[in-house]
């Protein structure tokens, strides 16, 4: 039987170590169990939320007034596909590097980018997970789940979960939950080595193995990213923000080495890290308990006791600043509740 306990404190169960406290909470760890609480949930009109890893996440100082669900379903399938091709089916509860490391184990090529990425399978495709030029989608089959306002299955294709930059439709529309997740691996060599350091570290190497992409990624994580264990954070707390090429080009006058992607329909993807440090000169930059990363500036820390106003009034700062500096709106990548 499920136990709902009450007046649960949510910091302990985020990466930033913030939030308040939930006025129900409840650990899932099967479909039937979701749909047990589905029921719970309806009966009482409460509000839902589902928490993964709690890794791209800032949760309010009042807390949450309905019901939090921490969705733990797990479960591991790999099937032999044509052409090369492996299936992995997974549960939305697994955590996401312990899938890739099993994955690269079976010397599985498509996950391995995103080596050292915290959080869960289930948080990775809600929030289009991406590191080092390679998101979640670009392996993604499918995502099953439940529809809360009616109690039935979905299954979704790729097309269907409308990903995009650190986006998808259940993003936008809380009315899914994902319970499993089917990915396409492949036996073939896959590399996507296009990330300046990455390069630098493999450009020794004659063979490379899906291995020597996941040890290099962990190492190069390692080097200019906290331990969120240590030094508590959200991970990438703002998203990198893509401009018409006019605009890039105007910025190249002005900062020649200025990097920059190109997106589709003529947008260019440019790194914030970039502009914190070089233009904004913010890289390390501190206020109370708050301050940005002094390896990574993208990268938002709680130095000790910070509080889900503190980082929002220190947020709204940096964003301030960024567009005094530049004219460029940059948008949060992390979650409000």
């Amino acid at each position: 039987m499920l136990k709902i306990q009450e007046n649960v404190l949510l910091k302990d169960f985020t990466t930033l170590g913030v939030g308040g406290k939930a006025r129900y909470f409840v650990v899932v760890k099967t479909e039937d169990d979701l749909k047990e609480v589905l029921v719970f949930a309806k009966s009482r009109k409460l509000s839902l939320f589902v928490l993964g890893g709690g890794s791209n996440i800032l949760i309010s100082d009042h807390g949450f007034s309905g019901l939090v669900i921490k969705n733990e379903i797990k479960g591991i399938k790999f099937t032999n596909s044509l052409n090369d091709k492996v299936i992995l089916e997974v549960g939305v509860g697994e955590i996401l590097d312990e899938v890739i490391a099993l994955s690269v184990s079976q010397k599985l090529f498509g996950l391995e980018n995103l080596s050292g990425i915290p959080g869960t399978v289930g948080g990775a495709a809600v929030q289009n997970a991406g590191a080092y030029g390679v998101e979640i989608k670009d392996c993604l089959l499918s995502v099953e789940g439940l529809n809360i306002t009616n109690g039935k299955k979905f299954v979704f294709d790729k097309l269907d979960c409308q990903f995009g930059y650190r986006d998808s439709i259940f993003k936008k529309n809380k009315k899914f939950i994902i319970t499993a997740v089917t990915l396409e691996l492949s036996k073939k060599v896959n590399l996507r080595t296009e990330y300046a350091g990455l390069k630098n570290i493999l450009s020794d190497k004659q063979i490379i193995k899906a291995e020597d992409i996941r040890k290099a990624i962990l190492k190069i994580r390692e080097d200019k990213l906290p331990d969120w264990h240590i030094l508590p954070t959200a991970g990438s707390f703002f998203m990198n923000p893509i401009i018409s090429e006019g605009k890039y080009l105007e910025f190249k006058e002005r900062f020649e080495e200025i990097p920059g992607f190109p997106e589709s329909k003529g947008k260019i993807k440019v790194p914030l890290a970039w502009i914190l440090d070089n233009v904004c000169k913010l890289k390390g930059y501190t206020e109370g308990n708050v301050g940005l990363y002094d390896k990574q500036p993208l990268i938002l820390v709680n130095n000790g006791g910070a509080t889900e106003k503190e980082i929002n009034t220190f947020a709204e700062k940096i964003k301030k600043i960024v567009l005094e500096k530049t004219g460029i709106e940059i948008k949060m990548e992390v979650e409000k509740i």
